[in-house]
C-alpha cells in the first residue's frame, strides 16, 4: 500500500463514522443483509475505532468525538469536516461559507454544549447571575438557545452575516419559544454599537477577519458590562483548518496584546481561551 493509498484508507474510516452515527450503527450490529453497513463496521473494527461482540465505540472513539457532543450526533461533525476539505481542494478562498442547513443547524447544537462547557470553565463567577448575552457569529443561534434553556433570567444577541444560517437560527429559535428572549440581527462584529449592554461576550477568533477583530475588540469592550466578561475561543497556531475558517491563526501572546490593547482587563489564556474582564 503507497502512503496515498494510506491517506484514501483514512477518508474511508471518517466516512464510515459518520454513516454509522447517523444510523445509530456505532452502538449495535447491522442486519445481516445490509452489507454496507456491515462492513463498514468491520472496517471501523480493523482500525481500532470500533470493538466486536458486542457493537461499541472504542476509547479511541469515544475520546475523538468533541466535547460535549452525543456520539450519535458525530455525524455532522464528519459531514461538516469532509465539506471542508472538499472546498479546500477545489482552491476556495479562507473563510466559513456553509449553505447547508442541516450543517448549519448541527454546528449550532453543538457548540451550544460545548461553549456552556468553556463558560463554566473559564467566568463560573459570571455565567450563574449573567443576565444578557452577546453571541458573535451566532450561525444557527445554537449557543444563544443552550444558555437560555440553562439560564432563565438570559436574554441574548446573536449577530452574524451570514443570510442562510441567520434564517436558521430565527427558524430554530422561533421553534423552540426564545423568540422573546432571543434577538438575531444581520450585523457585522465591527458595525457594535453597544455599550455597558452584556454580562457575557463571546467571540469565535476562528471565524473573523483579523482585520474585522481588530476593529471590533474595543467595541465589544465597551459593549461589556463593568462586573462582565468578554470571553475568545482561539484558533491553534500554525493549523491550516482553523486557517481555512477566515480568521487565521494567531498565537496566545498576540491574543492577549489585542484584547489588552483594546481596553479589557485581567486577560488571561485559559488554554487558547482568551478571557478579559471590564
Amino acid at each position: 500500500m503507497t502512503l496515498f493509498d494510506d491517506l484514501n484508507s483514512q477518508l474511508w474510516v471518517l466516512g464510515a463514522i459518520g454513516r454509522l452515527a447517523d444510523q445509530g450503527l456505532l452502538l449495535r450490529p447491522a442486519d445481516a443483509d445490509d452489507e454496507v453497513s456491515r462492513l463498514s463496521q468491520q472496517l471501523l473494527i480493523d482500525t481500532g475505532w470500533l470493538a466486536a461482540d458486542p457493537i461499541r465505540p472504542t476509547a479511541q472513539l469515544l475520546s475523538a468525538a468533541p466535547p460535549g457532543v452525543p456520539l450519535g450526533a458525530v455525524s455532522g461533525y464528519v459531514r461538516e469536516q469532509l465539506g471542508r476539505i472538499s472546498r479546500f481542494a477545489d482552491g476556495a478562498p479562507p473563510g466559513w461559507a456553509e449553505t447547508d442547513r442541516e450543517l448549519i443547524r448541527w454546528r449550532g447544537r453543538s457548540s451550544g454544549a460545548i461553549v456552556q462547557r468553556i463558560f463554566g470553565r473559564v467566568c463560573p463567577d459570571v455565567l450563574p447571575r449573567a443576565t444578557s448575552f452577546l453571541d458573535v457569529g451566532t450561525g444557527a443561534g445554537g449557543i444563544a438557545m443552550q444558555l437560555c434553556r440553562q439560564l432563565p433570567d438570559l436574554h441574548a444577541v446573536g449577530i452574524d452575516v451570514s443570510p442562510t444560517a441567520l434564517d436558521v437560527a430565527r427558524r430554530d429559535v422561533a421553534e423552540a419559544g426564545l423568540d422573546d428572549r432571543i434577538e438575531l440581527r444581520d450585523q457585522s462584529v465591527d458595525a457594535l454599537s453597544d455599550v455597558d449592554a452584556y454580562d457575557l461576550v463571546w467571540l469565535p477568533q476562528q471565524f473573523i477577519p483579523r482585520p474585522v477583530l481588530e476593529a471590533a475588540l474595543p467595541l465589544l469592550c465597551k459593549a461589556t458590562r463593568a462586573d462582565g466578561c468578554f470571553v475568545m475561543a482561539l484558533s491553534t497556531e500554525h493549523d491550516l483548518a482553523n486557517l481555512m475558517s477566515g480568521g487565521g491563526t494567531m498565537s496566545v501572546e498576540d491574543a492577549v496584546k489585542l484584547v489588552t490593547h483594546a481596553g479589557f482587563l485581567d486577560v488571561q489564556d485559559h488554554d487558547h481561551v482568551i478571557t478579559g474582564r471590564r
